[in-house]
């Protein structure tokens, strides 16, 4: 075997590997775009915290519904909040996972 065959044998069982691995927790996240809407959607032009009803609706492209109303809002974690969280959120996440008015 030639070291340009080596080569490619090596390159094409490590992206194999590469491939199959997978970095999902379980936990919610806020997606690959550190939650900000992806290329692929087409985000609404509400702010985080205004009035929604659906996530189209928002520019974070996340509406959270709860009893006491909905608004724009973000996906967090207790880990995430600090830095996902900032204003005009509260810093914390509810219990479903969002981050919270002020």
């Amino acid at each position: 075997m030639t070291c340009r065959t080596a080569f490619l044998a090596v390159a094409l069982a490590a992206s194999s590997i590469l491939m199959g691995c997978s970095s999902d927790d379980g936990k919610p996240s806020e997606g690959t775009t550190g939650g900000q809407p992806s290329a692929s959607t087409t985000p609404g032009s509400k702010k985080p915290v205004e009035v929604c009803v659906a996530d189209a609706d928002c520019d974070t492209n996340v509406c959270y519904q709860g009893d006491q109303g909905s608004y724009c809002s973000l996906k967090c974690t207790p880990e995430t909040a600090g830095t996902v969280c900032v204003a005009p959120f509260a810093g914390t996440c509810n219990k479903k996972g969002f981050c919270k008015k002020l």
